[in-house]
């Protein structure tokens, strides 16, 4: 029995797959975070789901209740697949937005692939988010990887190195592992969030990530709002960090080690900007309300 539930069917243009989960890949809400930010943009409607009952555990993510018209209606843990039809693009995106399952991944990955085979996609970029040794102070860097040259060259991703990690991992390179297998091309794209910021969700992960995806793929997204709202939390980042003389000498010696990192070119580069944050607090609560009222 399928674990795909598709409520329609499309006809979708050569539809390329991006998709993020919450949980373990997913440091600061990045990646999905990432995602909730286009999903709002395009006000794009899912056309297939997940059946969450084969996969989660449901005292670790509980469903919800809600009122809708003064009746209670209950939210279970969701994997949803949302296109975007682009005329005049070479193709079309699907959205998928879910969370890191908790039991039988191996069929949680033929239901994706189940997904692409049926609406015809062949290419699937995943996102995803890392704790590193980061700065706070300087933009947030994307890597990557792809084993095919042409998806490198469009995401503008760097040749694969030979792995050099062992240990455990996440859905994303199970999946990852899981759509190669089936033929698939695939890209991932990690944003790398400072490991001692811990506050959360961390919009410049999601701005890092949406700026490359926004460049490589002609998603014609206006950033303006999340770019506040990044400058603004940076600001609030840098505040608390400059009130702990231990962090702040910690956070100066990170980023100093990225300095004598650098290449010569990356360091006669200038600085990225992000707006003043300062002087955009009223475009901040426009977009923190629109966040509220979308849910």
């Amino acid at each position: 029995m399928s674990n795909l539930e598709i409520e329609e069917r499309p006809q979708l243009n050569r539809p390329l797959l991006i998709a993020a989960w919450s949980g373990w890949n997913d440091a600061g809400e990045s990646a999905t975070g990432a995602l909730r930010f286009i999903l709002r943009r395009w006000r794009a409607k899912a056309i297939a789901h997940l059946d969450p009952e084969p996969f989660y555990d449901f005292t670790q993510a509980r469903p919800r209740v809600r009122l809708e018209v003064g009746e209670r209606v209950l939210d279970w843990p969701k994997n949803e697949f949302s296109p975007h039809k682009r005329d005049g693009a070479d193709r079309d995106i699907v959205v998928m937005l879910g969370i890191e399952p908790h039991l039988a991944w191996r069929a949680y990955g033929d239901a994706v692939v189940e997904f692409c085979e049926i609406f015809g996609v062949e290419t699937v970029v995943t996102l995803g988010a890392l704790l590193a040794e980061a700065s706070h102070a300087r933009p947030i860097n994307v890597s990557g990887s792809s084993e095919d040259p042409e998806l490198r060259e469009l995401l503008d991703l760097p040749a694969p190195r030979p792995p050099g990690y062992q240990g455990p991992t996440g859905i994303v390179g199970v999946l990852n592992n899981r759509l190669r297998d089936a033929g698939l091309k695939t890209a991932s794209m990690w944003a790398n969030v400072p490991h001692y910021v811990t506050s959360s969700p961390n919009p410049k992960g999601a701005l890092a990530l949406l700026e490359q995806l926004n460049s490589s793929l002609g998603l014609d997204l206006s950033l303006h709002d999340l770019e506040v709202f990044a400058a603004r939390f940076d600001a609030q980042v840098g505040s608390e960090i400059a009130k702990n003389p231990e962090m702040a000498d910690y956070a100066r010696r990170i980023e100093e080690q990225e300095d004598a990192n650098a290449t010569d070119a990356d360091a006669d580069a200038p600085p990225a900007e992000l707006p003043d944050a300062k002087d955009m607090v009223d475009e901040l609560e426009r977009f923190l309300r629109e966040q509220r009222d979308s849910g």
